[in-house]
């Protein structure tokens, strides 16, 4: 059985319908006669823009009718409030940047009654008549698709609407707007840190249950200009770099990494992909850097500093180590080898076990552990 076409599958197409079903429409109860239209593909040549949705919709004839649903523009005032609702919570500014429009300003954009005066060169006077009610159902997809379609439809455009949000936002936080223009424009404006470490602090509202995974960046709803110095892909591992050391504070305690040393930050970057980007990148040998991502992968920063440390330690504290691999091995500083593996001792008395790599010499493979015969 073919699956039927639904409407309406996100919140905004679905708080659509909704609004035109209670309240938008003069007789609702005709809604449903376009479905069937909506669903067969006669809703065609779509445009859009301030207070208008055009359509042409092919009925019994040949010929298609033009369709109109009109919308009334927002005012000045309105969009005021709205802007407003929508700065008030520092996740709505957020989802707006990424593309996305907050629910709580639902209310304000949905359709209310009167707002809505469907039109069709059709000859039936009922209102909406059947090529009217299936675009409407057309244009639930669309907003499910993209919500900022209907603020376009309420007058402003998504340009529109984010130049005004970081607009406000610049104003609150006391810095100006730089327009985007054809030169160079320098470093975005900005406050220092020790500006923002000073400011007062909010109470923040209860704790959200933690999720079961650290979130992934949407898409930018709008690409930085190219005079910005900004490269989206590096902006986005960052961004997901982010949210993955905070998911992970969260998740089980975990350290920040903020106090790393820069070469071992870059090893902690590496060590979640991009390992050869990230050598050229920054001119390190790749063969070293894969080396210390491995020891990075098996124990964290203690595994890097095992990795990278050479210490002189007292010969005694070697011979165990000395003992685990048997007749013939050597002891070097904190390292005791045999053939292809290695034990090292770091300077908390842990032993991490290498083993020798034709590429990318001693590599380390366990760890840590207390005593060395565990690795044998």
């Amino acid at each position: 059985m073919a699956k039927v076409r639904k409407f309406g599958n996100t919140w905004w197409g679905k708080a659509w319908l909704d609004a035109l079903e209670q309240r938008a429409l003069v007789d609702p109860n005709r809604l449903p006669r376009g479905r069937t239209y909506a669903r067969q593909d006669r809703v065609r040549e779509i445009e859009l823009s301030p207070g208008e949705l055009r359509a042409h919709v092919w009925g019994t004839r040949e010929d298609p009718y033009t369709t109109t649903l009109s919308m009334r523009v927002l005012t000045e005032a309105e969009w005021d409030t709205i802007l407003e609702l929508a700065m008030n919570k520092a996740s709505n500014i957020a989802a707006l940047l990424a593309g996305e429009v907050p629910r709580e300003i639902g209310d304000h954009v949905l359709p209310d009654r009167g707002d809505l005066g469907p039109e069709c060169s059709c000859p039936d006077w009922a209102e909406p008549c059947k090529h009217a009610a299936a675009l409407c159902y057309v244009a639930a997809d669309m907003f499910d698709a993209d919500p900022f379609a209907l603020l376009t439809l309420r007058g402003r455009s998504r340009d529109a609407v984010l130049t005004q949000v970081r607009a406000r936002r610049s104003e609150r936080l006391g810095v100006d707007l730089t327009p985007s223009s054809d030169q160079p424009r320098g470093a975005d404006p900005t406050i220092s840190g020790s500006q923002a470490f000073r400011r007062q602090t909010v109470s923040l509202q209860q704790s959200a249950p933690l999720p079961s995974r650290p979130g992934s960046m949407v898409s930018l709803a709008v690409d930085p200009s190219a005079d910005a110095g900004i490269d989206t892909d590096e902006l986005a591992d960052l961004v997901s770099d982010a949210a993955e050391r905070a998911w992970s504070m969260l998740a089980g305690g975990s350290e920040s990494g903020l106090d790393l040393s820069v070469g071992a930050d870059v090893v902690r970057r590496a060590a979640r992909g991009n390992t050869d980007r990230i050598a050229e990148a920054t001119g390190l040998d790749p063969n070293e850097l894969h080396a210390a991502v491995a020891a990075w992968r098996i124990g964290g920063l203690a595994g890097f500093t095992a990795h990278k440390a050479k210490l002189e330690v007292d010969p005694a504290a070697m011979a165990r180590g000395q003992q685990s691999l048997g007749d013939g091995a050597r002891v070097r500083g904190n390292t005791t080898s045999l053939g292809t593996t290695q034990l090292r001792l770091d300077a908390d008395g842990r032993w991490w076990r290498f083993t020798a790599d034709d590429r990318l010499g001693w590599l380390l493979t366990d760890g840590p552990a207390d005593d060395p015969d565990d690795f044998v």
